[in-house]
């Protein structure tokens, strides 16, 4: 034990004089490095500990004591925390029988509980953690304890994020998201009450996630593996060597921190999957449709569900209405049981704000929900809807300074409430709001920081406070609460 005293008749003999100058030296080089040591740049591999046979132990059929948690890099809020307690195991989907929407269920305390919320998006957190957050492990850990603490604040209990950065393209590139991820993941598992996550693999709009970042998939070099047509009908998404989309799953699914988190929800493989210009026009129809569910559709989401233990979702989908449902459900229905049993079918939402309740434009921007819902419904699979946003035409937002002003009660009363007049309320008990942000967090000593910040009129300006307690509102409708 350290800090004992050995003597034998009152003195140190020699021999163990060594023997313990030997022990401190031997300690000290042993010692954990300070968690605000400087990180490599770019992050490396950890240097794995030299192979040496397991000590000897007298004690080898008793228990060992749960080692403790370190604690989190800053002050866990615990009043008014939108946060579930620590999950005991992975989420699962609980399909339910054709006609009725599933849902998605995880076990707290040794119960399970069926999973209702409104979550929110910091989609670009990894980035910033590797850009903005500073260039010690401890710095990155205070950004990442900060964004975590402040949504729990707000009430979100769930967190939708890209899972790469925003430009992306290669194997250093996914090295980074993965390092990140990881310690973003065991940064939350220091919580008490750690948030759930959502990870988006691949985003085909502009703006991230690709080579050429400020280019949506479709208007990528054609040469690129990354150029939509290649990546869904040619093989791209799976081009080893590349920082594919293949390459990520595979190296996150290497990553024990962040294949075993049960903190994270579900794996969702594209962020609004278009196909006007590149898959069959949008049709549905023909053999580029038949091409993009055999090419990548099928041979994605059970590479997904081999190396990852979680629930799973393709996407959202871009195209046209006829055939959109029959086609859906067809591919869907030739699933392996065992992966279907996995899907969570998924769609977004955006409305403008309108001046009357009935609207022609809220129709437009609510059918292919409808759609969504009818497929989710019919296969028995749970729904979630992935983003819930509202624009407002003819505003001139500032990034992180307001200048457009949200009707959040028309937004949820459009998307969330009755389809039709007089009709029940569309059944959706989980959504992702889209807008929310963190505008100047403040991470002290004059540090600050914007995470999930679109840049557009969807964003929820800081100087919106009746916008925001909207959103807490509706976190606290028992419709989007566990029980």
């Amino acid at each position: 034990m350290v800090g004992a005293s050995f003597r034998v008749r009152g003195l140190f003999c020699p021999a163990m004089r060594f023997f313990l100058a030997f022990f401190f030296i031997v300690a000290a080089c042993d010692a954990p490095s300070r968690p605000d040591a400087a990180l490599p740049a770019p992050l490396t591999k950890p240097t794995p500990a030299p192979d040496s046979p397991a000590p000897s132990n007298v004690h080898a059929n008793l228990p060992l004591p749960p080692a403790p948690r370190p604690p989190p890099a800053c002050a866990e809020t615990r009043e008014g925390s939108g946060a579930w307690p620590r999950p005991d195991g992975f989420a699962r989907v609980v399909p339910a029988k054709p006609g009725t929407i599933g849902h998605l269920e995880q076990d707290f305390d040794g119960r399970p509980v069926r999973l209702r919320f409104v979550g929110t998006h910091l989609f670009d957190l990894l980035d910033k953690l590797v850009y903005e957050g500073g260039p010690t492990e401890l710095a990155r850990r205070r950004v990442a304890c900060a964004a975590l603490d402040a949504m729990a604040r707000s009430g979100a209990p769930v967190v939708r994020l890209w899972g790469s950065l925003k430009q992306t393209g290669s194997p250093t590139e996914i090295k980074h998201a993965a390092d990140v991820l990881a310690l973003l993941l065991d940064e939350n598992a220091r919580r008490e009450r750690p948030l759930r996550f959502i990870v988006t693999l691949q985003n085909h709009q502009a703006g991230y996630g690709a080579p050429d970042s400020a280019r949506s998939l479709d208007e990528q070099d054609p040469k690129s593996p990354f150029f939509a047509r290649r990546f869904y009908l040619e093989g791209g998404w799976r081009e080893r060597g590349a920082g594919s989309l293949a390459d990520r799953i595979e190296a996150f699914a290497a990553r024990r921190e962040i294949a075993e988190d049960r903190a994270i929800l579900a794996f969702e493989l594209v962020n609004e999957l278009d196909t006007f210009r590149n898959v069959a026009r949008g049709t549905w129809e023909g053999p580029e449709a038949g091409a993009w569910v055999r090419e990548f559709v099928h041979p994605a989401l059970r590479l997904l569900g081999e190396r990852l233990p979680h629930p799973i979702l393709l996407g959202d989908l871009r195209g046209h209405e006829a055939a959109y449902v029959s086609f859906q459900r067809a591919w869907v229905e030739a699933l392996p049981a065992s992966l279907r049993a996995r899907l969570v079918w998924t769609a977004h939402v955006y409305t403008d704000v309108a001046p009357q309740a009935q609207d022609p434009g809220f129709a437009r921007a609510t059918w292919k929900l409808d759609r969504d819902l009818t497929i989710a419904r019919s296969l028995g699979l749970p729904f979630l809807l992935g983003e819930l946003g509202q624009h407002v035409p003819k505003s001139a937002p500032r990034f992180c300074r307001g200048g457009a002003k949200h009707d959040l009660g028309q937004l949820f009363e459009v998307v969330l409430g009755p389809a039709e007049p007089r009709g029940e309320r569309r059944p959706i008990e989980a959504a992702i709001l889209w807008g929310e942000g963190l505008c100047d967090l403040d991470l002290g000593a004059g540090r600050r920081i914007s995470i999930g910040a679109g840049g557009d009129s969807a964003d929820i300006g800081p100087d919106e406070p009746s916008a925001r307690e909207r959103i807490r509102e509706i976190r606290q409708d028992p419709r989007f609460r566990v029980e």
